[in-house]
């Protein structure tokens, strides 16, 4: 089976082989991530969370202990294991791994190990996109990107372990379902569904018209950035604005966001809180 990658306009590639191995105990289950049960636990693993998902840190190569310690300083994976995990009785265990990865590698969850990959040179690409857009808060931005990526993995982790059967295409769902999570938690995670909104918008503006896939298997990022700053405008005009991530106006640029999608903000965020609702419920 294939693996389902974030990034629009990235093939899907079988997961690599005959790297270290690493064992995650989790709530008294054994999560084998390159082989099977009965190694020692990584020093490197935090304590395991509850709700089957745990988080771990593999030691880095070339490189990465930078990106490593920004992970464990921001703690994104930990907010987001504790978030689902607190919040549903998963059925199988789910680890999420920040390792070394080949250059232009992307984070992806692989059905075969059931574990989400968080590559320590995706960390430092996105982190020098916002610094490369001079960015008041390239930290903190990123923190949000890497935020709404694994909640988008964690999308796809629930699809296979309960077996949900979403009506569309999966990595719109998927995407659907780090705002479901994110918007409702306050200031913060509305800054990080934004953050990734203009990350990908920037990675719209720094593409060839010729490099955009319009059959790919992800939306294309410009489409992505859009459909994130409509959630956060469909969520604001249902709720009210209440001073968090960005005003309405800034929301609507006439660009990502023009005023006619707006429009239809509030039915498409209603809509996936309903879908989520369901899948779940």
């Amino acid at each position: 089976m294939l693996s389902m990658l974030h990034h629009a306009g990235a093939r899907p590639r079988t997961p690599g082989r005959g790297r270290r191995a690493s064992v995650v105990l989790v709530a008294g289950a054994c999560v084998a991530l390159a082989t099977a049960c009965g190694g020692t636990r990584s020093q490197a693993a935090a304590s395991p969370t509850s709700g089957g998902l745990s988080v771990s840190y593999e030691a880095p190569a070339r490189g990465g202990g930078a990106e490593r310690d920004f992970l464990r300083e921001h703690r994104p994976a930990e907010k987001v294991a504790e978030d689902v995990g607190g919040a549903l009785r998963l059925r199988k265990a789910i680890a999420i791994v920040g390792r070394s990865c080949e250059k232009g590698d992307v984070p992806e969850y692989d059905p075969e190990t059931r574990r989400i990959v968080l590559c320590y040179s995706y960390v430092a690409e996105v982190r020098s996109m916002f610094e490369r857009a001079h960015d008041p808060d390239p930290a903190g931005r990123t923190a949000g990107v890497l935020t709404e990526t694994l909640y988008h993995e964690v999308a796809h982790a629930l699809v296979d372990t309960l077996g949900l059967a979403p009506t569309g295409r999966e990595e719109d769902v998927a995407d659907q379902f780090a705002a479901y999570r994110l918007i409702p938690r306050g200031p913060e995670g509305r800054a990080a569904v934004l953050a990734a909104a203009d990350n990908y918008a920037q990675y719209a503006r720094e593409s060839r018209p010729e490099d955009v896939d319009l059959g790919a298997e992800h939306p294309p990022d410009a489409a992505r950035a859009a459909n994130y700053r409509c959630y956060l405008y469909g969520a604001s005009e249902a709720e009210g604005s209440d001073g968090d991530a960005s005003s309405d106006d800034d929301l609507v640029d006439g660009t990502v966001l023009t005023e006619e999608r707006a429009s239809l903000c509030e039915g498409e965020y209603g809509a996936l809180r309903r879908g989520w609702d369901g899948l779940l419920g």
